[in-house]
């Protein structure tokens, strides 16, 4: 089926084209015709070309998803400050968007959900994001992106989950992400990220799966890390994170999945780790723990994975 067939344009309000039907060619700019729009699902297809800019002035709409098709366009300067006043959804990912996000997307006050994932977008984060206060979602990972993680982030404290994993960014993980309080998963993974883990992150009581992997890391895990008793998942691998494990560790009741891999950590494994009884996964290898594997660790019934060579652990044989 072809785009420029007028995709069903017609009186309805909702277009979804069925999923056993690719269409493809242009979005024709007729679209931004239909003055009663509230739902535009496009996913998956071979549209091509230019994202018409009428489809940004259709001031009922409420959700736009253009996933998956090899589209090449920008997202125009001007977007949010006439119109979208209604948008909850906007998904463009997988798609070959290029240019910078601009800093008007922060007038699209309603938007809950903005997945821009995986395409060629460039320059900074804009501060305007923080504007976006009913955000639950956040997907700015696989671009090409510079920068810092802008402090305004801070501001969005009902997201739930962020992925800005493979993105170019920068600078320090700002202090302001401890008043994300209902942050459930986030992707910080393959940056440049530096500094210290911010002891903010301790706040995110709700947070269940953190990846920091493959940054640049530096100082201990902090203490307060370790209240995050609901996370499943922490994976710091890559880094250059220095210090011990702390004792604390004791009180992640909850996880599941330890990834520790490739850092300089020191010091003895606690034996507080041993009362991890959900835990499935422990990697802490390519670090320079030292001493004796506490003896609580081999009642771990649970622990399928365990990684620990490249160490300088004594009282039984590590082999790689």
């Amino acid at each position: 089926m072809h785009a420029d067939v007028q995709v069903v344009l017609n009186v309805h309000c909702n277009i979804a084209l069925p999923p056993e039907e690719s269409a493809e060619g242009t979005i024709p700019p007729e679209i931004g015709n239909l003055s009663c729009l509230v739902s535009l699902d496009m996913n998956d297809n071979f549209f091509y070309g230019p994202i018409p800019p009428s489809i940004f002035n259709i001031s009922s709409i409420q959700a736009i998803h253009l996933r998956g098709n090899p589209l090449s366009s920008k997202l125009p300067n001007d977007m949010c400050m006439q119109s979208l006043h209604n948008l909850k959804t906007l998904r463009i990912s997988f798609t070959k968007l290029y240019g910078e996000i601009p800093s008007s997307l922060g007038q699209c006050s309603s938007l809950e959900v903005l997945s821009l994932y995986n395409n060629s977008l460039v320059g900074e984060v804009p501060k305007e994001i923080g504007n976006l206060t009913l955000l639950t979602e956040l997907y700015l990972g696989f671009n090409s992106l510079t920068g810092n993680i802008p402090k305004e982030i801070g501001y969005l404290n009902s997201l739930k989950s962020l992925n800005m994993a493979s993105s170019g960014l920068n600078g320090l993980i700002p202090k302001e992400i401890g008043n994300m309080t209902a942050l459930r998963r986030i992707y910080l993974d393959n940056n440049a990220l530096s500094g210290v883990i911010p002891g903010e992150i301790g706040q995110l009581n709700n947070l269940e799966y953190v990846s920091i992997d493959s940054n640049k890391l530096t100082g201990p895990l902090p203490l307060a890390f370790f209240n995050m008793s609901h996370v499943k998942s922490i994976s710091l691998r890559h880094n250059t994170l220095n210090g011990t494990l702390p004792r604390e560790i004791g009180n992640m009741k909850s996880l599941q999945e330890l990834y520790l891999i490739n850092n300089t950590l020191t010091g003895v494994i606690p034996e507080e780790i041993g009362g991890l009884e959900n835990l499935v996964a422990l990697y802490m290898s390519s670090n320079n723990f030292i001493g004796h594997l506490p003896p609580v660790m081999f009642n771990m019934k649970s622990l399928t994975s365990l990684s620990l060579h490249k160490n300088a652990l004594t009282g039984m044989s590590i082999q790689s």
